[in-house]
């Protein structure tokens, strides 16, 4: 069963994400908003959010439901009160002594519970395309990182230095840096909720100065949420007021992959792909972002060199503080079948060589400028009002062009 507050969606489908609560919302001795009933003690959604009308279809933005791995795959088990390093069923160590065990093929369980993180935890292991390393919330149950007894000139964080990690279904929180640091290359983020991180929620970074591919490459994140991430107010070296803290930020690196993601209320930009290269971002839902002094855009689809080759495809962007899809001064940077929706300045920025197409913008304040890149079949290059079957988030139609509009081969829903 699903149940919506407004457009989120929780990543295993069950339970709400509530978007009504900022950095400064009243937050309860566990970290959560204290209004946001989100989960039982068995990580299930509570019982009248049930329907016996079957699942539901997923939805086609955003995040979507992710299944859990068999019980019987674990090989390792960790709880919030593990000790030893057995590392069993029956008598589970600690997260940190787990990720020191983990190797290739093995399913690491995270039973029920908090674990509070006095420190970064870090993954180091080499796991293979065919037997990659899991990290999961055991099935039926939550697992929550909450870096919260940090103090903020300390560091607590997620970082995955390894390869083929598979981080499956955890909620990760109130880190004093990112909440995920993805170093390493060939890694997947599956099914995560990272919130009030104070720097990106989930972001692969390196060193600029390394042949790109060698780090913070090929990794995959997909049905992840990312709410809440914010650096305002904070003045230490490497915050900016909000200017620092993305939902998801691909900084460097190639061949990234960022898809059916939900990003929102982040104080700089909903996804960012700044210094990297063939980044694909799609399907993702970004609405809300822009906190002080965070850029508020959308989507940013690029940055400094050597950014380049940046695809955004089938996204929708809506109320972000500045704008739906810029290019950011990236190179080459093509977006077909996006709207763009009530966003601040524009729907979508071009660059001399940026490629668009069958993209849609209703609602900004101003048009994007045409003329500048390739540009062809958007919506600004036609005639006529573009109206949508539902404007009110979290329907199934929001933002899909209203049949019979001239619009309807276009924008995110079309070409699918």
């Amino acid at each position: 069963a699903v149940c919506f507050c407004d457009s989120g969606y929780h990543p295993d489908g069950l339970t709400c994400v509530p978007n009504a609560i900022g950095p400064d919302a009243a937050v309860d001795a566990g970290g959560d908003a204290s209004s946001n009933g989100m989960r039982d003690a068995s990580g299930d959604a509570p019982a009248d959010a049930q329907t016996d009308s079957g699942p539901p279809s997923p939805p086609l933005f955003g995040a979507r439901p992710v299944a859990p791995s068999s019980p019987s795959d674990g090989t390792l088990f960790a709880a919030p009160d593990g000790t030893g390093d057995a590392c069993s069923m029956d008598a589970p160590c600690s997260v940190q002594t787990a990720a020191i065990q983990a190797d290739a093929g093995d399913v690491l369980f995270l039973r029920d519970g908090v674990y509070s993180l006095t420190d970064v935890l870090r993954f180091r292991g080499e796991g293979a395309s065919d037997a990659p390393i899991v990290v999961e919330s055991f099935p039926g149950e939550w697992a929550i990182l909450d870096g919260g007894s940090v103090p903020l000139t300390a560091r607590s964080a997620v970082y995955v230095y390894g390869r083929f990690y598979r981080l499956r279904r955890l909620e990760i929180r109130n880190m004093t840096r990112q909440g995920v640091l993805i170093i390493g290359t060939d890694n997947r983020l599956e099914g995560l909720e990272v919130h009030h991180n104070h720097l990106s929620g989930i972001q692969a970074s390196f060193s600029y100065d390394l042949p790109y591919g060698e780090r913070a490459s090929r990794n995959t994140i997909v049905d992840c949420v990312a709410h809440h991430n914010f650096d305002e107010g904070r003045d230490l070296p490497g915050f900016a007021n909000g200017g620092n803290a993305d939902g998801i930020s691909i900084s460097n690196g190639i061949d990234n992959r960022v898809e059916h993601c939900t990003v929102y209320m982040n104080s700089d930009d909903g996804v960012d792909a700044w210094r990297s290269m063939n980044t694909s971002i799609a399907f993702v839902l970004s609405y809300e972002n822009g906190l002080a002094d965070g850029n508020g855009n959308g989507i940013k689809a690029g940055g400094e060199m050597p950014s380049a080759n940046t695809l955004v495809e089938h996204c929708l962007s809506y109320g972000n503080l500045r704008d739906g899809v810029v290019y950011n001064g990236g190179a080459n940077v093509t977006f077909r079948y996006n709207t763009a929706y009530n966003n601040g300045v524009v729907g979508f920025e071009h660059g001399h060589d940026t490629t668009s197409e069958r993209n849609l913008e209703s609602g900004s304040g101003m048009t994007p400028a045409n003329g500048r890149g390739e540009q062809r079949e958007n919506s600004w290059q036609r005639g006529g009002s573009v109206t949508f079957v539902s404007e009110v988030p979290g329907s199934p139609d929001f933002l899909r062009p209203s049949p019979g509009g001239g619009f309807e081969d276009i924008g995110a829903y079309a070409g699918l």
